[in-house]
C-alpha cells in the first residue's frame, strides 16, 4: 500500500512520527505543498524553507526517494495526488496554528488524513 507522507513543518527523517506511521503501514511518497499561504511569508522565511526542502531532498535521494512538490491548495494538492498514486491514506504530523486546524479538518472529510502527535 503506498501512502503519501505530508511534510509541513518537521523536514527530517530521523524521529519523524508521520513518516513512521506512513511506513509502518506501507511504502510512503513525500510531498510538500507549496500552500498560498506562504507567498505571505518574508523572503528570509522563504529561502530558510527551500533550504530545508533541498536537504530532505538530498538525504532522501541518498535513500533512493525523491521529495515530490506540489503547488496550491492543499486540498486540491492532496485530491490529485490521492488519486494519481491511487493512496490509501494521508500521513501528517499535527499542527496547532489556526489555519492549520482549520485546513486540516476540512482535509478530513474529504480524504483519509491521519493527523500523528
Amino acid at each position: 500500500m503506498t501512502n503519501i507522507w505530508w511534510i509541513r513543518r518537521d523536514l527530517r527523517l530521523t524521529d519523524n512520527a508521520a513518516l513512521h506511521a506512513a511506513l509502518e503501514a506501507g511504502s510512503a511518497l513525500p510531498v510538500f505543498i507549496l500552500d498560498p499561504a506562504f507567498d505571505n511569508l518574508s523572503e528570509r522565511r522563504k529561502n530558510f524553507l527551500y533550504e530545508g526542502l533541498s536537504a530532505l531532498d538530498k538525504d532522501l535521494r541518498k535513500r533512493h526517494s525523491y521529495l515530490v512538490i506540489r503547488k496550491g491548495k492543499p486540498i486540491d494538492a492532496l485530491r490529485q495526488l490521492f488519486d494519481e498514486i491511487k493512496a490509501e491514506a494521508i500521513y501528517a504530523e499535527e499542527d496547532y496554528t489556526p489555519y492549520a486546524r482549520k485546513r486540516d479538518e476540512f482535509i478530513q472529510k474529504l480524504l483519509p488524513l491521519k493527523l500523528i502527535q
